[in-house]
């Protein structure tokens, strides 16, 4: 009798292999994927992410990885099809009309911890979908912590009002725009909720400019024409962006959301390998100063699945751009009356 003995990285290989099948198939189950003709090619991408998320956690980070709702995608697919920061080059003179906030005091002066999730100001975690829509759901958020702020009501804003009728602004729908030309919309035209103007748009790829018409309607605004404004933090200065998260509420940060550790994040407190070319408007809703690497609390529109249940903490380091560009370019709105 013959017998036939695989090396044992072969046989490793081959139940490697099996495991990943199992894996891609329950994946695509859980997020509804059916990739016809193309699943082998699909299947490989996923192991090929399956293996970097398991070197990367291998090597003791301050943060882990995991299969998240995009482990189908090439990280340059992922780049192209699930950010949307327009990322222009931009001085103080290219806001002719927001403010700039900075701060001269000391950090030491500053709450150590702040939490608007815990505080009640954060609405729960959307998803974007297809749409290159972040600046818009960054815009919203910051929105929704300032009317919490003056009224004592959170409520969902719509997302898809700042899609279909900003494009007047600069914005570009599912294409990509800037989080402070919502807020110059808002400022002139208001906004409605998510309920009376509900997201529409999740299922438009960026590659596909298709844009629905402007339905916006002012008797049902949230937020009412001319009554706020938006503001500037300085870039570049930690001690801006920590005071304005403290005294104002949720603001709008712009980051590199392209790296693969952005991509396939999972949990902890993302330290490293990221740049800070900046595609990706997302939200900041607090900080801790105490924590044993200290980190701002940042709220993603990439679903609950991905990071911590829609979450990531990005480590606050001392490079003057900081992590991932986070110190690049941050607006928050503000109510007339309020200081700043």
């Amino acid at each position: 009798m013959l017998v036939f003995l695989l090396p044992l990285a072969a046989v490793t290989a081959e139940y490697a292999g099996l495991q990943a099948r199992e894996m891609f198939e329950a994946y695509k189950e859980k997020f509804g994927h059916d990739f016809g003709a193309h699943d082998d090619f699909r299947m490989k991408i996923f192991a090929d992410n399956l293996r970097y998320i398991e070197e990367e956690n291998s090597k003791g980070l301050s943060y882990t990885l995991k299969v998240t709702p995009f482990a189908h995608l090439t990280n340059a697919e992922f780049r192209m099809t699930r950010l949307g920061k327009v990322g222009k080059e931009r001085s103080f003179t290219a806001h002719p009309s927001g403010n700039t906030f900075g701060y001269e005091g000391s950090v030491e002066d500053l709450p150590v911890v702040v939490n608007y999730v815990t505080k009640g100001w954060v609405t729960g975690v959307k998803d974007q979908g297809k749409c290159a829509s972040c600046w818009a759901f960054s815009a919203t958020g910051a929105l929704e912590g300032l009317h919490k702020n003056l009224t004592g009501d959170l409520v969902s804003l719509s997302e898809e009002e700042l899609l279909d009728c900003s494009l007047s602004y600069g914005n570009a729908a599912c294409q990509g725009g800037e989080m402070y030309e919502a807020f110059q919309y808002v400022k002139d035209h208001g906004i409605g909720s998510e309920k009376d103007y509900p997201y529409e748009s999740k299922d438009i790829p960026i590659l596909f400019p298709i844009r629905f018409p402007c339905r916006s309607d002012t008797t049902k605004d949230v937020i009412a024409p001319h009554s706020i404004s938006y503001v500037h933090v300085t870039p570049k200065s930690k001690p801006s962006l920590l005071a304005a998260i403290a005294v104002i509420g949720p603001v709008s940060v712009s980051v590199d959301g392209g790296s693969p550790a952005f991509q396939h994040y999972g949990g902890g407190i993302l330290s490293s390998n990221c740049s800070t070319m900046l595609d990706h408007g997302v939200l900041a809703v607090g900080y801790d100063l105490e924590a044993a690497e200290p980190y701002y609390l940042v709220k993603n529109s990439w679903g609950a699945d991905w990071g911590e249940k829609g979450y990531i903490r990005i480590a606050i380091d001392d490079t003057p751009e900081g992590l991932c560009g986070i110190l690049l370019d941050s607006t928050y709105p503000i109510a007339p009356r309020m200081h700043y």
